[in-house]
């Protein structure tokens, strides 16, 4: 997506426009069910959905579209990853205070929340993407380190140098292919 693009996107969806939040989800959801489904871990998947985790985040993230204060693409997934991190941490959280099992898992629902069908198409189809479960699993693969690189470079958008800072590493290093 174009930052001009998205710029006008992201104004109509302030606007009140739910045909521009779906578009938006629907560019953002594949990038941001993979990185779910890294932060997450094995553990936590085996007890939540990742996918229920993104429907969570979509829907806090159509709640407070007023509060997000960026212009573009990047802006915006940095938020809504922000989002799915708090969403990830309240999981963990919850599952340590319940000691539940798989069994008694209970998805997260839309809360009674009204959302534009729109919005809900869009929120679907990013859910149901398959491709980003083949992302997610094609990372976990990786180094570590080359595994954070990516992440923070491709999915959160960062620049080198905000990937280098955040690493403590050369700029030189994280740009650096895998071996």
């Amino acid at each position: 997506m174009s930052r001009q693009e998205s710029t006008v996107l992201l104004r109509a969806a302030r606007g009140g426009s739910p045909e521009a939040l779906g578009e938006l989800y629907a560019r953002c959801g594949t990038r941001l069910l993979a990185f779910i489904r890294l932060r997450m871990g094995r553990d936590l998947r085996l007890r939540v959905e990742s996918r229920d985790i993104l429907q969570a985040t979509l829907l806090k993230s159509f709640q407070r579209i007023q509060q997000f204060e960026g212009d573009d693409g990047a802006t915006l997934m940095g938020w809504l990853v922000r989002i799915a991190e708090n969403e990830i941490r309240d999981q963990v959280d919850y599952q340590h205070r319940q000691r539940r099992n798989v069994a008694a898992g209970v998805p997260i629902d839309a809360g009674g929340i009204d959302v534009p069908a729109s919005v809900r198409s869009a929120l679907s189809a990013a859910v149901l993407n398959e491709e980003a479960e083949r992302l997610g699993a094609a990372l976990e693969t990786l180094d570590p380190d080359h595994r954070e690189v990516i992440v923070l470079r491709k999915l959160e958008e960062l620049s080198f140098k905000d990937v280098a800072a955040r690493m403590g590493r050369s700029e030189d290093t994280c740009r650096k292919p895998c071996s």
